[in-house]
């Protein structure tokens, strides 16, 4: 299964690499300056967290698209000129 290789090895370095780095941006854009003044609380933590995990999701699946056998999908689209007879 493509996802279960994705959570593996250097799949998963890339994808904690990516979330640190996007991560880290998207942290110091929306929410550094309300850690900085405070209060820290459950609500802001969750963000805090979020924020990183989206990421790490977002790389994640990715990967796991990326690693699919060609052919694999359940929902494969043809399109009307494969469907066409001369």
């Amino acid at each position: 299964m493509a996802l279960r290789s994705a959570v593996r090895g250097r799949s998963l370095t890339q994808t904690i690499v990516a979330a640190l780095a996007v991560g880290s941006v998207l942290f110091m854009v929306n929410l550094y300056s309300q850690v900085r003044d405070g209060p820290f609380t459950w609500v802001l933590a969750s963000r805090v967290a979020l924020t990183f995990l989206v990421p790490w999701l977002n790389a994640t699946m990715g990967i796991a698209i990326g690693l699919r056998k060609p052919g694999a999908s359940p929902r494969r689209r043809t399109s009307p000129a494969d469907t066409a007879t001369p």
